[in-house]
């Protein structure tokens, strides 16, 4: 006697093969039925015996597709009716109903792919946009839901009659594979002038061209998937110092794209999980250590730090230049400072054309652009540092729906956002920095695009307290406009009220990581980064603080000092080390610090006097400290891109350890190098102790001043140890801090852990004293978390 049942998937189930899954599953179970895509998920009804349609649950429960995530799923009775016993269908996708799907990220090349655009005998050969249900662009590609090619912006290719067998075969890997197209339907390439004019519009030509070119030192704009890169030879000094000389980046280390992993051992010292990393379906630049051999690379690409990124090719296009060039490339992303990443060549022939010598274009339009992810491992784990291709759009299920749609409108720095509503809490991919208007522009259309494909209208919305970043300017006028229009979403009832609420921007760093960890109990969290807005109106930066979902107790961190110039000793470090040092080191000594050299006798008084003064602007910043020991020890004294001050304290760390692990703190040669961050007791204002930045760093001196020699060589180890010595005290700080809360779980969250070496020493201290550390997971560190916890923050408050 046949049974018949009906099943509601969600989660990510669209574009991932699950359709041709089930339908395959079905086939060899012998089940009838149906199958179909709409906005909530997937809906499949079934007829046979109990024991067919038994194995069929369990077997889809247990083995899902590869690239499938099930967020819920749900079954319940149905009559059976129009269902046939003995055939199952799959029918045409349905648009009613609230978004509940999760749109996949873009996904790299698969293997059968590859294997095919190398394979002369394939109708797929040399074709650089080869894809299948496994593989290929997903959110970047994507105008609406569900998931079919008419909502992509492959809509106008119309498919030849071989693409379109295989797209309507589901036992095909190419079966409703939206972007499926091949060199008879699909689009091509064109090789293009910085002005625009079309040079070569034969693919093989183009191709051809593009390698002879790129080994001639030419500088390219290729496209991508979600933008374009900037590419030359990256074994060609010239071509490198070109690069860095029209771009006016000096410094900033460029990515580079490996042919495959012999070639990334060639460029990059790694370990087993290092490797894995750069071969995973994600396919993101891993930041690698330099290796103790010459490398290929010029010395350029990275000046000056002891990191390389790397990556493979994730798109067939990539994957035919490198296997024609066999050597590495520099492949940045195309923008200007300060832009997000370029998505259409028209901007290139305005914006980049006296940065590029040729643009390798195609016709496949970009819908919404999307950055290439940033990683590292660090403390045993994935670290993200820049969430974005492979990664991104990501979605985290939560067992209790929210009871609002919600809207998390992140920081003002690497800046992402957040949405919530239903089960799922997303984060959007990398948007950046928020200080230009095609910034704005990138942020608002993000906004814009998240709205159309889920058919949202939040009416809660979460920003950060400072009220002049751009994102808190957007959350209050659009909080603002909803009152006056009374405009919903199809899915909300009419008397929901717009709401704004803020988030002060260290507890949102903590709270980024409960929310990965579906965690509202008390945390302790050691949020360290640049600065932020604390509720005190002063810059917070090295905070301590008890933790819940709702609400936070700060309890320590480090004593706040002037910041003399406010964003300008962000750039200029030595400022942070007159406000620092000028109570603790006499005028005589204070002029003779090479960091300080080029101010006049006159110009050092005025600036004591500047931080002298009682309204001068405080700030409790990490961030800060690290750049003013890296300027006092003479390794940075201005920095020329975020996080340089770090990179090079790192470096000099890493040099005197000699190659040892990092976490080997008792070593004896160290043990004479080692400091310590001391506390100093609370004034009026704080009901708390707080640590002695201003110590630390006189001791840095002090020591240095000690060790002096006639010899440059020794005076450059010395250095090395005292940074060594530097982050070893924040680190055994942390340690002695979180053993005053022992059953306390501990968050390690803000850009200043992007150290491997604190992150590392310290989670191995901790680790061995037995405390429990909650992970990253696929979440910034940095800013580029900070959205998530606005939304965990707003899923509790608005309760």
């Amino acid at each position: 006697m046949p049974i018949s049942i009906a099943l509601h998937i969600t989660g990510i189930v669209q574009g991932v093969g699950f359709r041709p899954h089930v339908f395959r599953l079905a086939h060899e179970l012998q089940l009838g039925g149906t199958i179909r895509n709409d906005a909530d998920g997937v809906f499949i009804r079934l007829k046979g015996s109990q024991h067919q349609v038994d194995q069929f649950l369990l077997r889809l429960k247990e083995s899902p597709p590869p690239l499938a995530r099930i967020d819920s799923f749900d079954s319940f009775a149905d009559d059976g009716s129009n269902l046939d016993e003995h055939a199952f269908m799959i029918e045409e996708s349905r648009s009613q109903g609230d978004a509940q799907v999760v749109v996949s990220p873009d996904k790299s090349m698969c293997p059968d792919c590859l294997a095919d655009i190398r394979n002369p005998n394939d109708r797929h050969f040399n074709y650089p946009f080869t894809n299948c249900t496994n593989c290929g662009p997903r959110y970047t590609l994507i105008k609406a839901l569900p998931y079919d090619r008419k909502h992509t912006s492959m809509a106008h290719f119309k498919m030849c009659p071989d693409c379109e067998s295989e797209y309507k075969n589901p036992l095909d890997r190419r079966y409703h594979a939206q972007p499926v197209s091949c060199p008879n339907c699909g689009p091509v390439l064109m090789l293009k002038s910085p002005n625009g004019e079309i040079l070569n519009r034969n693919p093989q030509g183009c191709l051809a061209d593009t390698v002879r070119l790129l080994r001639d030192g030419a500088i390219f704009a290729i496209k991508g998937l979600g933008g374009f890169h900037l590419v030359c030879d990256a074994t060609n000094p010239d071509a490198v110092a070109k690069l860095r000389e029209r771009k006016h980046r000096p410094a900033k280390p460029f990515a580079v794209m490996v042919k495959d992993l012999d070639m990334a051992r060639r460029c990059a010292d790694g370990c087993e999980a290092e490797w894995q990393l750069l071969e995973s379906r994600e396919r993101p630049i891993v930041v690698l250590k330099k290796p103790a051999f010459t490398s290929p690379l010029a010395d350029s690409v990275a000046p000056g730090i002891d990191r390389i990124g790397l990556f493979l090719p994730y798109t067939p296009l990539h994957a035919l230049l490198l296997d024609d060039l066999d050597c590495p490339l520099v492949a940045t992303s195309a923008n200007r400072s300060g832009e997000p990443i370029i998505i259409d060549a028209a901007e290139i022939h305005t914006k980049l054309a006296d940065v590029v010598d040729y643009i390798l274009d195609h016709n496949r339009p970009i819908v919404s652009g999307c950055d290439d992810s940033v990683v590292q491992w660090c403390a045993g784990q994935l670290q993200v540092i820049r969430m974005a291709r492979g990664y991104a759009p990501m979605a985290l299920h939560t067992p209790t729906p929210l009871n609002h749609q919600m809207m998390a409108v992140g920081p003002q720095q690497k800046n992402t956002l957040a949405f919530g509503f239903g089960h799922n809490l997303f984060l959007s991919p990398h948007i950046g920095d928020l200080f230009s208007i095609e910034a704005e522009t990138y942020f608002t259309r993000t906004i814009d695009s998240f709205r159309r494909l889920y058919d949202v209208m939040p009416r809660k919305l979460i920003c950060d307290k400072h009220p002049d970043y751009a994102p808190s300017r957007f959350a209050r006028e659009f909080v603002q406009q909803q009152l006056v229009s009374g405009e919903v979403s199809k899915s909300q009832e009419q008397e929901a009220t717009a709401e704004l609420t803020t988030v002060q921007h260290h507890f949102a760093h903590v709270l980024s990581v409960m929310a990965v960890n579906n965690r509202t109990e008390p945390v302790l969290g050691f949020s360290f980064d640049g600065t932020g807005l604390g509720d005190d109106g002063s810059l917070w930066g090295g905070e301590v603080m008890l933790c819940q979902a709702n609400g936070f107790e700060r309890i320590g961190g480090l004593a706040p000092f002037p910041l003399p110039g406010a964003d300008k000793a962000s750039h200029e470090p030595w400022r942070v080390v007159i406000a620092l040092l000028r109570n603790r080191l006499s005028i005589a000594e204070l002029h003779a610090l090479p960091c300080l050299s080029h101010l006049s006798d006159m110009a050092l008084a005025n600036h004591i006097k500047v931080v002298s003064r009682p309204d001068c602007l405080k700030s409790s910043s990490m961030g800060r400290l690290f750049d003013a020991a890296a300027s006092l020890l003479g390794l940075c004294n201005h920095i020329q891109f975020e996080g340089q001050a770090g990179m090079l304290l790192e470096a000099a760390s890493a040099r005197a350890r000699n190659a040892r692990p990092l976490a080997e703190v008792s070593d004896p040669e160290m043990s004479a190098w080692q400091f310590e961050l001391k506390e100093i007791t609370h004034s009026q204002e704080d009901s708390y102790s707080r640590w002695d930045g201003s110590g630390l760093l006189e001791d840095l001196y002090r020591k240095f001043e000690s060790e002096k020699s006639e010899s440059a060589t020794e005076n450059q180890l010395t250095r090395d140890r005292l940074a060594a010595g530097f982050i070893d005290a924040i680190s055994r700080a942390v340690v002695a801090t979180a053993c005053r809360l022992p059953d306390v779980p501990i968050v390690l969250s803000g850009g200043v852990f992007q150290s491997r070496t604190l992150s590392d020493l310290t989670h191995k201290a901790l680790t061995d004293l037995n405390r429990q550390i909650l992970p990253w997971g696929q979440v910034p560190v940095n800013d580029g978390g900070i959205a998530l916890g606005q939304l965990w923050y707003g899923a509790h408050r608005f309760k």
